[in-house]
């Protein structure tokens, strides 16, 4: 019984990724197409339909918003309704989280969590997080040379920022996706294609 339950969960182990992954997938396919249907059969007669357009046509709405977002007349306009979308008391909180997610994993120039690091709070501790906050020039009150780093929490959606002297923190050479699942599993993640062996 103990080699067959270690059988399963070795199975299991290796099989639940890839089965959330692709049900994810599936789920972004379906909503897609689900969603973009009705409208494209408002101009195309149905038997010149086929399974997969809605899907298409989301994709080419985001690269089109995507571009749009180029133009100053457009990023003005979208900014002015994010920022009536903040003043809603319940709402600004559940868009500012869905944001900041969304930036975490945009283009680079975008995230705001840029480089790894480790803190060093105590003696022979050290905890990584992301810096996000290179300097306080407009906050003289906190004071000079510090730095402001997150730490996630591990098995949670959350985290703590900590600020701290510039000379406890040392930069990390991993990646921001690396080191959030690092964190976020407690270290027990694997560096990416490792299969265990035990």
């Amino acid at each position: 019984m103990r080699f067959l339950a270690k059988l399963f969960l070795r199975g299991l182990v290796a099989i639940l990724p890839l089965a959330l992954t692709g049900y994810l997938v599936f789920a972004a396919v379906v909503a897609g197409e689900t969603l973009l249907r009705k409208l494209l059969l408002m101009f195309l007669p149905e038997p010149s339909y086929w399974p997969g357009m809605g899907f298409l046509l989301s994709i080419a709405l985001v690269l089109l918003i995507g571009l749009l977002m180029y133009s100053f007349v457009v990023r003005r306009i979208y900014g002015r309704a994010t920022a009536m979308l903040e003043r809603i008391p319940v709402v600004k909180s559940v868009y500012g989280m869905l944001a900041d997610v969304v930036r975490l994993f945009a283009s680079a120039e975008e995230r705001p969590f840029r480089r790894v690091v480790l803190v060093s709070p105590h003696q022979g501790v050290e905890q990584l997080g992301f810096l996000t906050r290179e300097d306080f020039a407009d906050m003289p009150d906190v004071g000079e040379g510090k730095v402001a780093v997150y730490l996630p929490m591990s098995y949670q959606l959350g985290g703590f920022t900590v600020i701290v002297p510039r000379s406890q923190v040392r930069e990390v050479a991993m990646s921001v996706e690396e080191a959030l699942r690092f964190c976020v599993t407690a270290g027990v993640a694997r560096q990416r294609g490792a299969v265990p062996t035990r």
